[in-house]
């Protein structure tokens, strides 16, 4: 057996062995997290009214400002236990004057303040936060749409003593011909399992910035990093750390707008994972402790900072495992198949993009992606 031969061997054993563990570690994490999902239970409705203050963190939001009003209007929760704050960042449009129209308009308990705390959403949150008096505070992004009922249904959650925060569940909505929907769709199949099965464990490893809540009291306590990007999993972190438990619930929806070309779902997507990692990086002292370091975290570190280079490295073999060994191209049929194709597809372009997400510059601001950024009911 000639040294090409050997090479071949070795080449092809090497990309075996990590697809296997690539299957491995991502069917038993769906299959783990699935098992999980199915023992909790739907919270039924109480007489649990607590006090909400509502902040729309707002920075150059006239596209889309008053449709969120609009939508904050027909909110089915209790107008004198809720308070609306637009906080606004310095906007340099007409993001302030369309938000004092059209809050006339609509009978709201609503404050539009403009943040006095530094530049940047991180840092205009962690000023506002000590102000708050009301028992749960709920943020939602200014370009995301929340379902007339998903307060009521969050704040059932905080009926538990140990739960901190909760995160609702994310419908997209965009022209339906998109690949960027499509594709985004296959994997929020999967995101509902996982994040349900965390829950049931103890805590999610992601929170969903457009609808997230916590306690008041324990947020006024708690600063984000001012330079981190994704301020909603520092938020879930850091209650982590102080004991509580931040669950995921699935009946309360936020829609949520898919950017229109694939170049800004691209960008979007990188300036996520970009924050994400950061958080789980500067949080590897968690590991081990309690079911949410022996179970979710270590598979958190193992999909978003293990998973990646793998994937990257199974992309660049693959043409020299067909060139010696033709019948693998038989894999490329997985793509075209409905629904696997799409999520495989999904999967594959995510782990990439997550090898070169520190290409994307995200610190200490806003950061929107423009084309993201635009009125729904022109898009249905």
């Amino acid at each position: 057996m000639d040294m090409e031969t050997l090479q071949n061997i070795n080449l092809l054993l090497i990309w075996q062995i990590l697809v296997i563990f690539e299957i491995i570690l991502f069917l038993s994490y769906t299959i783990i997290m699935y098992a999980y999902s199915k023992k909790k239970g739907y919270l039924s409705q109480n007489n649990y009214f607590p006090t909400i203050t509502l902040i729309i963190p707002s920075y150059n939001e006239e596209k889309v400002i008053k449709e969120k009003i609009e939508n904050t209007s027909r909110l089915t929760y209790p107008g004198d236990k809720l308070k609306i704050i637009i906080l606004d960042d310095h906007s340099t449009d007409n993001s302030k004057s369309i938000c004092t129209e059209a809050t006339k308009q609509y009978s709201l308990n609503i404050r539009i303040i403009e943040n006095q705390g530094g530049k940047g959403k991180a840092r205009a949150l962690n000023w506002i936060f000590p102000s708050l008096d009301s028992d749960i505070t709920v943020i939602s992004d200014a370009d995301a749409l929340l379902k007339e009922d998903s307060l009521l249904q969050i704040t059932k959650n905080f009926a538990e003593s140990d739960v901190g925060g909760a995160t609702g569940k994310i419908v997209i909505i965009s022209d339906k011909a998109r690949l960027s929907r499509s594709q985004e769709e296959s994997y929020r199949f999967f995101f509902d399992i996982w994040r349900s099965g965390e829950s049931s464990i103890h805590s999610v490893s992601v929170c969903n910035g457009p609808l997230m809540s916590f306690r008041t009291d324990l947020l006024k306590k708690t600063k984000i990093d001012p330079d981190a990007y994704a301020d909603d999993s520092d938020l879930l972190f850091k209650f982590i750390r102080s004991g509580y438990r931040v669950v995921y619930d699935p009946h309360a929806v936020v829609f949520e707008r898919v950017p229109l070309s694939l170049k800004g779902r691209t960008v979007q997507k990188m300036k996520r994972i970009n924050g994400l990692r950061k958080v789980y990086m500067s949080n590897l002292n968690l590991l081990g402790k309690g079911n949410f370091g022996k179970i979710i975290y270590p598979y958190a570190l193992l999909i978003h900072i293990v998973s990646p280079p793998i994937v990257l490295i199974l992309v660049l073999i693959y043409p020299f495992i067909i060139l010696h060994n033709q019948w693998y191209l038989a894999f490329l049929i997985l793509l075209v198949l409905p629904k696997i194709g799409e999520t495989l597809i999904s999967f594959i372009i995510t782990q990439l993009l997550i090898n070169f997400s520190f290409m994307i510059p995200t610190a200490g601001s806003w950061e929107a992606v423009e084309d993201a950024r635009y009125n729904i009911n022109q898009q249905r």
